[in-house]
């Protein structure tokens, strides 16, 4: 099957109906994934009892890559799925568009169809929790640590390298870098870079066994929400830089089981701290993400928290004062997608306070 056929064929099959968790609607799906595998390696296929496919294409059995995507969707009911296409953009119509994770599933079908020799798996519930994931870590840890480094194709935006997620470091900043620059040596429009500001996916489940773990922009935004979009030009032009990466050839430096968020760039908070008997987060809350989490929510029109945010930051005293002055209006898409930047160079009440400046009424 052409790359282009399997591609767009999975991404088109993926989009056009919603996947709840446990559904018979990702039953189906997993099902034409897996019938749809390379005939080279369809001996080496197989389902897991929580519902995981598993691919594995390591050719000499050598290769110690781990590509993860998810085959569910955050909508609530089995349903045929709309959507729009343009020539750069594909576009929810009237729900989540499903590119969270369809692309991901897309583009690891993509990678099987060119032999990118690896162990590939589509999870369950990674919208519920990563419940496909922790089945993964908790019944064949001796399978997961055969990997030196875990690769999730399940992130917004064009540019991140995930180097944090979930419980804290996933990857070192030398494997984040060198993967950037490879990508980047791949498509010369390309401006990938580590970023600190992962939140939740499957590879953030195998932290404790696998060096490398990290996730990658596909080129979807506005995710969990009938905004969602997903930048088809960046999408194909990943497809092609994919197949140029020197997988095995990543750098390993990080220590499993090391969880510390940085410390030296004044972004974040401890923590989470690793003790002798396991890990504990600090009662102090990881101020940036918060502020990051309020700022996602606002991109899908959920706008209170952050604007109460906003205003505690500048009125301490009393931040009731400050809401009325604030023009919920005036946090465009922009305005949103800028702050978020921001918050991966500046103190969060930096950006909290040029927020404030944006949307500040003018009576």
């Amino acid at each position: 099957m052409k790359t282009s056929t399997i591609l767009y064929k999975t991404l088109t099959r993926a989009l056009s109906i919603t996947r709840p968790h446990d559904t018979p609607a990702t039953m189906y799906f997993t099902n034409w994934l897996s019938e749809r595998v390379p005939a080279k390696f369809q001996e080496k296929t197989w389902v897991d009892v929580a519902g995981n496919l598993h691919v594995d294409a390591r050719l000499d059995g050598t290769h110690k890559t781990l590509f993860v995507a998810h085959v569910d969707t955050v909508h609530k009911v089995v349903a045929a799925n709309k959507f729009t296409k343009t020539q750069h953009m594909w576009f929810a119509d009237g729900a989540p568009l499903g590119a969270d994770d369809g692309a991901g599933c897309a583009m690891l079908m993509h990678m099987l169809t060119h032999k990118v020799a690896g162990y590939y798996v589509f999870t369950q519930g990674e919208e519920c929790g990563g419940i496909g994931a922790t089945h993964l870590s908790k019944h064949y840890p001796q399978l997961l640590g055969e990997f030196d480094r875990a690769i999730a194709f399940d992130r917004r935006g064009v540019d991140s390298i995930i180097t944090d997620q979930a419980y804290g470091t996933c990857c070192s900043d030398m494997f984040a870098q060198h993967l950037s620059d490879q990508l980047n040596a791949a498509d010369d429009t390309f401006m990938y870079s580590p970023d600190p500001s992962g939140v939740y996916t499957d590879t953030a489940e195998f932290v404790d066994v696998i060096p490398e773990c990290t996730n990658i922009s596909v080129g979807y935004m506005f995710e969990h929400s009938d905004r969602e979009q997903l930048d088809i030009a960046h999408f194909q032009a990943l497809a092609k830089a994919v197949l140029k990466v020197k997988w095995d050839m990543l750098p390993t430096e990080r220590e499993p089981g090391v969880y510390a968020l940085p410390m030296s760039t004044g972004m974040y908070d401890t923590g989470w701290h690793q003790t002798t008997s396991g890990g504990h987060w600090s009662d102090e809350l990881d101020y940036t993400s918060e502020i990051r989490e309020s700022i996602y929510d606002a991109q899908t029109g959920l706008c209170v928290d952050l604007l109460h945010m906003i205003a505690e930051s500048v009125y301490p005293e009393d931040p009731d004062m400050a809401l009325p002055s604030l023009d919920r209006k005036k946090l465009t898409d922009k305005v949103l997608a800028q702050a978020l930047q921001d918050l991966r160079v500046y103190d969060p009440d930096v950006v909290l306070c040029s927020l404030f400046d944006q949307i500040y009424k003018v009576h």
